[in-house]
């Protein structure tokens, strides 16, 4: 009999709106990301417009609600909300990311999103049973982590941290979701809800780091890595 919604975790046992609870709550993690990155933004940009920067927590917010709609309705417009919203984020924060460390214009910081699509479609040919965009995801920030490292410019090369700090976070985070399905068997209520968990935390670590250099270029003060 051919299921009428759609049972992708473990935690799933039929179609009902509760029928993922702890997938469902554990989005709260996103929602908490999202406020605590628009406080935070809100007490450093006093000085300036930082619209471009509000535009992270409003995306989390998206996350938020994306992704709690997958996993209450199980339908394929919850689960493409859920992805695009994802998708959505990552390829605005890579913009952004060449804007405020490469010094872009937006007119060419955007180049920044179709060249991860690419780099995401070289790793989804990679013979791994994981989720091509979000390997791309955790591959990408140690790339970012490494571009800094190697910088020659002093400003850029104290953020490294943040970038390989949210690659090991990422990279556990990853490591849940993935394990969902095969600890089916042993653990009932699988293991997804800690992807939730920790991405909230991986949303705000970027979203900060980003905020940071924001504020270290508008200071004019490359000794200024983080929040007065």
């Amino acid at each position: 009999m051919q299921r009428d919604y759609i049972d992708n975790y473990c935690e799933r046992t039929d179609g009902s709106f509760w029928s993922e609870p702890l997938n469902a709550v554990s989005n709260v993690s996103f929602l908490i990301a999202s406020i605590a990155a628009w406080l935070f933004i809100r007490r450093v940009a006093v000085a300036k417009p930082a619209g471009e920067l509000y535009v992270l927590p409003a995306l989390i917010f998206l996350i938020f609600f994306g992704s709690s709609a997958f996993h209450t309705t199980a339908t394929r417009w919850g689960v493409a909300l859920d992805s695009g919203s994802i998708a959505l984020y990552m390829l605005y924060f890579i913009a952004l990311w060449a804007r405020l460390y490469w010094d872009l214009p937006w007119s060419r910081a955007w180049i920044a999103a179709p060249a991860f699509l690419a780099f995401t479609a070289l790793v989804a040919l990679l013979p791994l049973r994981l989720s091509g965009m979000y390997l791309a995801a955790v591959l990408g920030l140690l790339v970012l982590a490494g571009l800094l490292f190697f910088s020659k410019h002093p400003d850029r090369k104290q953020h490294w941290h943040w970038y390989l700090i949210t690659a090991l976070v990422f990279a556990v985070s990853l490591t849940a979701r993935t394990l969902d399905g095969p600890l089916c068997g042993d653990i009932p209520i699988g293991t997804h809800y800690i992807w939730h968990t920790l991405n909230g935390l991986v949303l705000y670590l970027v979203t900060y780091a980003a905020v940071v250099r924001w504020q270290q270029k508008l200071a004019g003060n490359p000794g200024s890595a983080g929040p007065r």
